[in-house]
């Protein structure tokens, strides 16, 4: 039966506990040239809450049966005190190799992995999700980068599951993982020098951040090396400290192409915040930004506002364990690791009328319109370029369409972006299609752009450096 908030739990039982799925790794996979004689063992670490049963059967199955079992130490499955605590326990006689535990409260993602650390025999921990199926051959070559090289992290390429059908998926194995300034993952193409660095396709991609659900580790560096932050609640952030933690600190982090594992994407979360999402984001990533980010941690703030009152408690053994790890800067992790990594050169403002500011209401291709002032930045904080030529938040700018503004990613060399930003008269001119940021319909909050001081209320903003 399925658990009690997943989506896909319907279309889980259906399927079963195990099926076959596409080997999407490069064909040059299967043909490898690597030893694989002499890989440590490793311990498989899952934690679940309100998981479909049917899915964690799956995830757990998809390993006993796609893992050499002299590979496979034993499956580590910590429940996250789920509302039934038959979930787990009806796994524990499916094979000697698997170990159940269960959280007596909720504690999370973070201390429920490090539960599960500490009670895993293998020489190496392998983090994964519990709505996954492993594919041919995924753990081998984790093991074995984790013998050319043991300090560090490494990661399979991640199939999307489709939560809607459970339809796998293949990825791209051309991407590496990658962040904004307000601490959202994201995925990004490979640069130039990243594929001179690659002979062929099943060399490791170095990745400046790991999505964090799926990876390896030795054990003996996990914990050297502080494990995750206790202090972190619930879900989030947690995958920026282990990146950030790993390069600076001696480790290193690898995607490896031949490693495919498949991970279903689920829309919403399937369990609750005690003190919200977004705040228990925030704090999180706030503990990140102090922790870690030395100076650039006000990039952060300027793009997450609200973190700057979240409370973290006492951060003082981080910093020690960063002091005593003898860690790099953060400015050398951006030299060394994400030399690619967009330093904003723009002045953060916001841009209002009457009290009333322009907000993006956060969300991708919807119209951008009025909303009361609130000082708190957010979606109604700008960015404007040393050019003062694009508008922007993040990665999505301020895009013409037609008579009306969206929020769009930011593009090179679109005209539709481009806006010559004039503080002096107070508009914001696009000179590809000859038109003014206006204020269409005050009553209504309708924003769009005209000819500059035919059409509208007004093209006169008042734009303000925060």
């Amino acid at each position: 039966s399925s658990g009690i908030n997943a989506e896909y739990g319907v279309h889980s039982d259906r399927i079963g506990s195990y099926r076959q799925i596409i080997d999407s790794r490069h064909h040059t996979c299967s043909s490898h040239s690597e030893d694989w004689s002499n890989l440590p063992s490793s311990s498989i670490i899952m934690t679940f809450y309100n998981e479909a049963r049917s899915a964690l059967l799956r995830s757990v199955v998809s390993v006993l049966k796609r893992t050499p079992s002299h590979l496979l130490t034993d499956i580590v499955l910590v429940d996250d005190c789920s509302d039934d605590p038959d979930t787990g326990r009806l796994l524990k006689g499916l094979d000697p190799k698997i170990k159940v535990l269960r959280n007596i409260e909720r504690q999370g993602l973070v201390r429920s992995r490090i539960y599960g650390a500490l009670n895993a025999a293998g020489q190496v921990l392998t983090f994964l999700d519990s709505h996954i199926e492993c594919n041919a051959d995924w753990l081998q070559p984790l093991l074995y980068q984790l013998t050319q090289k043991p300090r560090g992290i490494v990661s399979p390429v991640i199939d999307p599951i489709k939560a809607e059908n459970l339809e796998y998926r293949v990825a791209s194995s051309n991407i590496k993982g990658g962040f904004t300034w307000a601490l959202h993952f994201t995925w990004v193409s490979l640069t130039e020098k990243d594929n001179l660095k690659r002979t062929k396709e099943s060399d490791p991609i170095v990745t400046p951040m790991i999505a964090g659900g799926l990876f390896s580790i030795e054990k003996k560096w996990f914990f050297e090396s502080g494990g995750y932050d206790m202090n972190m609640d619930i879900w989030g952030g947690e995958n920026f400290e282990i990146s950030f933690k790993n390069w600076m600190c001696g480790g290193y982090l690898y995607i490896m192409p031949c490693s495919r594992v498949g991970h279903i994407f689920r829309k919403i979360h399937p369990y609750t915040f005690p003190d919200g999402n977004g705040r228990t984001y925030s704090k999180n990533t706030k503990l990140v930004a102090e922790i870690w980010m030395d100076d650039y941690k006000e990039l952060f703030y300027q793009n997450r506002a609200s973190a700057r009152y979240s409370e973290v408690g006492d951060i003082s053994g981080r910093r020690k364990l960063r002091d005593k790890l003898q860690c790099n800067d953060f400015q050398w992790y951006l030299d060394n690791v994400y030399p690619e990594m967009e330093i904003p050169e723009h002045s953060a403002v916001t841009i209002s009328f009457n009290n009333w500011c322009l907000d993006s209401f956060g969300k991708t291709d919807y119209e951008v319109g009025l909303y009361k002032c609130h000082n708190k930045g957010g979606n109604q904080r700008w960015q404007i370029n040393k050019s003062k030529s694009v508008v922007s938040q993040d990665d999505l700018c301020l895009t013409v369409r037609n008579k009306i503004l969206v929020m769009k990613p930011c593009m090179t060399g679109n005209m539709h972006q481009q806006f010559d930003v004039d503080e002096n008269l107070s508009t914001l001119y696009n000179s590809y299609n000859d038109v003014c940021v206006n204020v269409l319909n005050f009553k209504s909050r309708v924003v769009g752009v005209g000819y500059c001081g035919k059409e509208g209320i007004s093209t006169r903003w008042k734009i303000t450096k925060m």
